[in-house]
Parts: C-alpha cells; structure tokens; sequence
C-alpha cells in the first residue's frame, strides 16, 4: 500500500513540475507574440492584428528539402540493378543522409515521407511499382 501511495506521490510532483514548466513557456510565447504586434504596429499602425490566424502547429520533422527525397529515389533506383521494395529505399536514403537506420522510430517516419513521394512519382508515370518476392517493388521508366 505504501509503495503504491509513494508512487503516487512521486507522480504528481512530476506532472505538477511539467504544468510549471508549460505555464512559463505559455506566458514566455504570449510575451514573444506581445512582442511581435507591437512592432507590427510600429511599422503600419492601422494594420488590424486580429486579423492574423493562427497556423497549425506540426512537431515534425523535415529530413528532405523540397524535391531531394524524389531526386534521391530516382538516383537509387537508377543505380540498382533490380527492382528495390520500400525497405531497400528507405535504407539506402538514410545511408546516403546520415540518418540512423538502426533507429525504428525513424526509419518509419521516413518510409512514411518516401510512399508518398513513391506514389506521386507513380501518378506521373515516372516509376512503377511491381510485385516481386511477396511485396511491392519499384523500377525507374526509362
């Protein structure tokens, strides 16, 4: 019973210590977009500020600039001499970026960018896809 109390305990002071944390960060972003109107002000003082929406907040990351992973896929699959499925893609991509493939989390988070990237770059009759060895594998037209 102690030990669950303990436990307990120990969990609400961290979730209390995190909502300090998340308050200071909220207050110091209010004083940061204060910030910003004013000198939007400065600058046109009749512009309307509230006319500003906020945008959608995404903590993802971008590990391609615009256009390099469909440059990169078609480079691999160039150089292949057979057809690669998406695991051979992502592997080889990361490879070439510096990326830890060891890294599931990762690994599936760029798979996930390069099915898209793969699935435009079949929309436009750029590259197909196959089945081969029990799952879908990739060629360059030519």
């Amino acid at each position: 019973m102690q030990h669950v109390m303990s436990q307990l305990i120990t969990k609400k002071g961290e979730l209390l210590g995190e909502l300090n944390f998340y308050k200071l960060k909220v207050q110091q972003l209010k004083e940061l977009i204060n910030s910003i109107d004013i000198s939007i002000n400065v600058f046109d003082p009749s512009f309307d500020i509230k006319q500003i929406n906020p945008k959608r907040y995404s903590t993802k990351k971008h590990y391609f600039k615009h256009g390099e992973s469909h440059i990169m896929i078609l480079d691999t699959l160039r150089q292949s001499q057979n057809p690669l499925n998406i695991d051979e893609i992502t592997l080889e991509l990361m490879k070439r970026k510096g990326l830890d493939y060891e890294n599931m989390s990762l690994f599936n988070n760029i798979q996930q960018t390069l099915r898209g990237t793969l699935k435009k770059q079949e929309k436009n009759k750029i590259i197909k896809k196959e089945k081969g060895n029990g799952n879908v594998q990739w060629t360059i037209l030519t």
